[in-house]
């Protein structure tokens, strides 16, 4: 199928003033129009919940095919399982429903291998991908092919314990051990030992800004 041209911007604006103007009871907003059809650049959209984020993600996402893009080119990340199902749901229904309207023969056959790509399509969490993408290259950095998540409390705990360790004990003998001693007390507290340290480490390298935490706290 030939690549069709993305909207202009000026197209873009056309589309917004006949969507305002059309007689449909649910209308897209401007926003959303913008949202579907800008291209050519990084964009970033804020929405709170129930603006209709997997509404326009999926219209997008179908623009795209729509214009020869192949769903195996897409990375399409959700927050949350039940949403990446919804997508795909969503894009089924809606790309079935393009194949049985559309009499262009190229549209109805690239859409066709679109729909049987769909279960493949790389749709889901970041936990998800990450997942899939070491399953089939952790090779390139040792990982063994059936590793698992660590889910475990208890093991997730040794391993933090052991890791921490290990940094320690090589920052004791290191040229900056005296300065490493002072940082230590100052995140330990005095009459403490190094768990400490580790765990508001832990706590603010998980937070919001940590190195204004690290610089400020």
């Amino acid at each position: 199928m030939k690549p069709i041209p993305f909207l202009t911007e000026e197209e873009i604006q056309k589309l917004q003033e006949a969507e305002a103007n059309s007689s449909k009871e649910q209308k897209k907003t401007a926003e959303q129009i913008e949202a579907i059809y800008t291209s050519g650049q990084n964009i970033l959209v804020s929405a709170s919940a129930g603006s209709g984020k997997t509404f326009v993600m999926a219209e997008r996402i179908l623009d795209q095919l729509a214009r020869g893009i192949e769903i195996s080119q897409l990375f399409i990340s959700t927050f949350t399982v039940k949403a990446a199902t919804e997508l795909k749901e969503r894009l089924e229904k809606k790309i079935s429903q393009q194949i049985q309207e559309t009499h262009n023969v190229d549209l109805k056959q690239h859409l066709g291998r679109q729909l049987a790509d769909l279960p493949n399509a790389a749709i889901g969490t970041m936990d998800s991908f990450t997942q899939k993408f070491l399953g089939k290259h952790g090779y390139l950095l040792d990982i063994a092919p059936n590793f698992r998540i660590l889910q475990n409390q208890s093991e997730q705990l040794l391993l933090k314990n052991e890791v921490f360790h290990e940094v320690f004990e090589a920052h004791y003998q290191g040229k900056q051990k005296e300065t490493f001693s002072h940082l230590l007390k100052n995140f330990a507290g005095r009459g403490k030992d190094e768990r400490g340290c580790a765990s508001r480490s832990i706590k603010s390298m998980t937070s919001s800004n940590p190195p204004a935490i690290l610089r400020n706290g």
